[in-house]
Formats: structure tokens, sequence, C-alpha cells
């Protein structure tokens, strides 16, 4: 990625994207402070249905997938656990038996979806690097969200290959769109809202990080994986991107 310069409007230049680290992924915050920040994260992916395309996605996963067929799923990235959460309670609506694992590279953050998280909703957590974690049977389903925009280009085709591998039955991305209207929205939100000042900045930093639909495709063909086989949906400037094999 490379650096991006200032607009003449003094809006960045939404051309490229930012090699700008977001705040969360350096700052040694306070256990408290992370939760807080976690929370907020969530709540704001909430109130924008940030967990809608990801169940939606799910429904149509398992539409073939015979009812009490026992299923696992991971959450790449999970944070605060609350994508995960949904889930169990779709899954509980719908009476599907399936296994749910979170896995994020920071081991506090872990530790605070866990105590987010109810011991009846019996999810699993671990602390890792995703590209060195691996079950002893690949899991049917691999999603993850708000999360690939961390990646370098480099990454996210070495994280599209992963889920290849690892994802029997599918796997599904849900992430920003590099684009003005949404770097101008959380810039407004952070006027209006009480939530965390982390929140706001590294959101905006967050759409300068993330990837155009032409960006996605070519990461895409760069794994090695048809076009063709991908669903690629814009929606509220965000894309949801699935393969179901």
């Amino acid at each position: 990625m490379t650096a991006q310069a200032d607009g003449r409007d003094g809006m960045p230049d939404f051309s490229r994207r930012a090699d700008e680290s977001e705040w969360i992924d350096d700052a040694e915050l306070s256990a408290d402070e992370l939760a807080r920040v976690l929370r907020d994260l969530a709540r704001f992916n909430a109130a924008m249905l940030g967990h809608w395309p990801v169940l939606s996605w799910l429904r149509r996963a398992v539409g073939n997938v015979p009812p009490g067929t026992p299923l696992t799923l991971i959450d790449v990235g999970c944070g605060y656990g609350d994508l995960l959460r949904a889930i169990r309670r779709w899954a509980r609506r719908e009476r599907r038996p399936i296994r749910l694992i979170g896995v994020d590279v920071s081991r506090e953050t872990v530790r605070i979806a866990q105590s987010a998280t109810s011991s009846d909703d019996e999810i699993e957590f671990h602390a890792a690097d995703i590209f060195g974690y691996q079950e002893a049977i690949p899991a049917d389903f691999v999603v993850s969200s708000l999360f690939t925009h961390h990646l370098s280009d480099s990454m996210i085709v070495d994280f599209l290959r992963w889920m290849e591998t690892n994802a029997r039955r599918g796997w599904f991305i849900y992430d920003l769109q590099r684009h003005r209207v949404p770097f101008l929205f959380i810039g407004f939100v952070g006027l209006v809202t009480r939530l965390h000042p982390m929140v706001i900045h590294d959101g905006r930093i967050s759409v300068r990080r993330s990837l155009t639909r032409r960006e996605w495709q070519a990461r895409i063909a760069q794994a090695g994986i048809e076009l063709s086989t991908v669903d690629l949906r814009w929606f509220m400037f965000r894309f949801a991107i699935g393969r179901l094999k």
C-alpha cells in the first residue's frame, strides 16, 4: 500500500489504499478502555446492520444442508464476539447445530469477547494469527466482518487462499468500500454520538484502507479463484463477498 495525499478539496485521495495504521492496532490501551472501544465498535456496526449480510448469506449457505447436520463456523478477526453471538441466536431459531469458533490475534480482545459471552452460547475463542491457525478438520464455513481492510494486498490474497483451504462449504467477507461517503458519514457520527473517539478516528482510516470492487476482483483472481464462482454484492457502501462450494 502507498501513502495518500489530500486532494484539492481537502479530502483524502481515495484512488489508492492508505497505509496509515489504526490506533487500535498500535495503542497500548488499558483493559477497561479496550473493552469500551470494542463495545462501541459493536454498537456502531449493529446500527449499520452489519450482522444482516452475514446472516443472510448463511441462510443461503445452509439452504441445501439437511436439518440436524452438525456444522462448524470460524469467525476471523472476531473482535468483541458480537457477530458470533448473533449467529448463535440465529442458529437457535433455525434449530441448526453449529460449532462456533472466534479467532483474533489479540489475547486481550479474546478475553474481553469471552467475558461478554454467556457460557450458554457455547462459543470457542482462540487468540492466534489466522495464518498459523488450522482446525483438525476444515470448518464448513469461514466468515469475517470488517477484518480484511487491516491486511495488506498480499495478505488479502493469502487470506483468500487460506479460506479456500479451510472452508469446506464456503466463505464470506464483509467489509467497507473505499469511498468519500462513508468517510464523511463516520465523521458526522463522531459529532452527534458519544462513541469512543478511537472508533471514529479508526473508522475513517478503515474506509481509506478498504478496497474498491475492482481491487477485490483483482485480489480474488490473484488468489487463483474463478471470479464467476464468487458473489460480490454492494450493501450501504460495504461489500458482501461470498463463495459457496
